[in-house]
């Protein structure tokens, strides 16, 4: 199973960690720096898999899961980059079929 996995993590995201700062101003300003690198796969997720969940709510941003290998440096606080797409983590969890293998759901920020 894992040699069947290995294969479908075929795209490349980059970790990126908040950092905190000052902006020109004097204001707290944060920034992301790179952190890491790993191969995933990433899939959209299908709006009528969250109907259940969200009731009439309008969704706005468009939603992934992103599967990973297991890594003590995922965070909830963290974002992804993907092929120029940045991604905000809303939920981190182990893959129930595999648990070497994280289940990341994001949204994308900005356009």
């Amino acid at each position: 199973m894992r040699a069947e996995m290995a294969g479908n993590l075929r795209e490349r995201v980059s970790l990126l960690r908040p950092v905190p700062g000052v902006g020109p101003a004097g204001e707290a300003a944060e920034t992301w720096s790179a952190v890491g690198e790993r191969w995933a796969r990433v899939e959209p997720v299908l709006r009528t898999a969250l109907s259940a969940l969200e009731g009439d709510t309008r969704q706005t941003a468009r939603r992934w899961r992103v599967t990973l290998r297991s890594g003590p440096d995922v965070q909830l606080d963290m974002r992804l980059s993907w092929r120029r797409v940045v991604l905000r983590l809303t939920g981190i969890e182990s893959d129930p079929s595999d648990p070497a293998m994280l289940v990341l759901l994001a949204e994308e920020l900005g356009g």
